[in-house]
């Protein structure tokens, strides 16, 4: 019995990998032993979001990733672009249409948090309803550039058709080790879970790909497979100001926590936004992530991950 056999569903969803881009990150922003020059050390990360098909013919996205058009981007982001170097050959809306999936079909785009690389361009799908997880818009302000400080953007902010879940009008439940996750279609298959620290309001997706077979959507609960599986520490103090990514380390790091704890279930798949390791193993859309279990690139993963640790 895994973690979250006990809210298995009858119905399943189709659930595919898209990889929007790469973007860099110093190592020391990420790991508290990183290296200080934060130029010649950096991680050299994909960008991944994720296509979630319903049997009813609904489908989202979780996630965007990054927008092909860099210029969107708040202007204090693009400030440091030497930093991030982003670098987005085809972006969500591109890749979607080279599949069977128009991108104008989806119903909705949730996100994990709404940095700039997970929010895509939101003037690329204007007529798509965008979903936040609760307290985002009151932490993000007006955005940018409203502000011109800000690294939110205020167009997504204040969209007509942008939704934000509340914790008192929508329903929660405990989910696994996460104390709160939203039924997102109602039947079981997809669920939005509470998992808190890197922002206010990041979220992450819960999917149930076959019966006790599950993908999980992490975001940007942490930035490294190193820092899932506990073999590093996450950076506390790396960032400019001798800051975190975090908006909330104590909090973040529990969310990593819990997210372990699935990490180490036999029936739950846990990815990454910016897991290099699955760069080039996972599949990637159109081909879907349902039946990973038993798939010989899992098997090879697996295989690898244990190797790692034990080395």
């Amino acid at each position: 019995m895994g973690l979250l056999s006990s809210v298995a569903s009858t119905k399943n969803v189709q659930v595919y990998a898209l990889p929007t881009g790469w973007v860099s990150l110093p190592d020391k922003w990420v790991f508290e032993d990183g290296d200080n020059d934060i130029l010649k050390v950096r991680q050299r990360l994909p960008d991944y979001s994720f296509l979630v098909c319903h049997p009813s013919g609904k489908k989202i996205l979780f996630d965007v990733g990054m927008p092909k058009n860099l210029d969107v981007i708040p202007a204090p982001i693009r400030s440091i672009d030497h930093i991030f170097e982003p670098y987005v050959p085809k972006d969500a809306r591109d890749l979607l249409a080279e599949g069977p999936i128009s991108p104008d079909s989806l119903s909705a785009i949730v996100l994990s948090h709404i940095h700039f690389d997970h929010i895509g361009d939101p003037s690329s799908f204007p007529d798509i309803p965008y979903i936040t997880g609760p307290g985002t818009k009151a932490a993000a302000g007006p955005g940018y550039p409203v502000d011109p400080n800000s690294i939110s953007m205020t167009s997504l902010i204040t969209r007509e058709n942008y939704t934000e879940l509340s914790w008192t009008e929508d329903k929660w439940i405990p989910l696994g080790p996460f104390s709160r996750a939203h039924d997102y279609f109602g039947d079981g298959s997809f669920y939005i879970a509470d998992t808190p620290g890197h922002l206010p309001g990041h979220v992450t997706g819960v999917a149930q790909t076959k019966p006790d077979e599950w993908v999980v959507m992490g975001g940007d609960c942490c930035h490294s497979r190193s820092l899932l599986d506990g073999s590093r520490q996450v950076s506390l103090t790396g960032c400019p100001g001798g800051t975190s990514m975090h908006a909330d380390t104590a909090t973040a790091i529990d969310s990593i926590e819990r997210l372990r704890k699935l990490d180490h279930d036999d029936t739950v798949f846990v990815a990454l936004a910016h897991d290099i390791t699955l760069e080039g193993k996972m599949p990637e859309y159109p081909q879907p992530l349902n039946g990973w279990q038993e798939s010989a690139w899992w098997s090879s993963m697996k295989q690898e991950r244990i190797k790692t640790a034990t080395s």
